[in-house]
C-alpha cells in the first residue's frame, strides 16, 4: 500500500505512475518523476507476490502475480527464505525484492521435495534440482 501524509493512495493512475517511476539504489527506494528524485520510507518490500502458479507448457515454470497487476516468471535462483521464514525473490529483471504473501508461498512450497540425506528442501523442475535457500 502506498501512503501520502497518512492517507492511502488508491487512484490507479497515480499508482501506475509510481510503479513506472520506481528505482532502488544503495540509499533505498525512490521515485524519479520529471527529473525530480524523492526517496521513500519503506517498511519491507514494495512488491508483493500475490499469486503463484506452476505452468507446464513446454518448460515447467512458476508464474507469479505481483501487487502492481503484472505477471512474470519466478526466477527460482533468487528465491530465498529470510529470517522469520519469510520468502522473497527478485522481480522486474532482478531489480527489486518482492515478499511472498502466505498463499503464493504455499502454492510454490507444495511442489517442494525433501532430501532425507542432506535435510534440504528443493524443487525439481525440468529435470533440474533447485534448492530452496534459507538465510541464517
Amino acid at each position: 500500500m502506498w501512503y501520502f501524509e497518512g492517507r492511502e493512495i488508491i487512484r490507479k493512475d497515480i499508482l501506475s505512475l509510481f510503479y513506472a517511476s520506481l528505482h532502488l539504489d544503495d540509499n533505498g527506494y525512490y521515485l524519479e518523476i520529471n527529473g525530480q528524485r524523492e526517496y521513500l520510507e519503506v517498511e519491507d518490500a514494495i512488491f508483493l507476490v500475490q499469486g503463484a502458479e506452476l505452468v507446464r507448457e513446454g518448460e515447467e515454470v512458476f508464474v507469479i502475480r505481483l501487487n502492481d497487476g503484472t505477471e512474470e516468471q519466478l526466477d527460482l535462483n533468487t528465491f530465498r527464505i529470510a529470517e522469520g521464514n519469510c520468502p522473497y525473490c527478485l522481480v522486474k529483471g532482478g531489480r527489486f525484492p518482492a515478499r511472498f504473501l502466505r498463499l503464493p508461498f504455499y502454492q510454490v512450497a507444495q511442489h517442494a521435495l525433501h532430501d532425507e540425506e542432506t535435510d534440504e528442501y528443493f524443487l525439481l523442475l525440468n529435470g533440474r534440482r533447485i534448492p530452496l535457500q534459507t538465510e541464517s
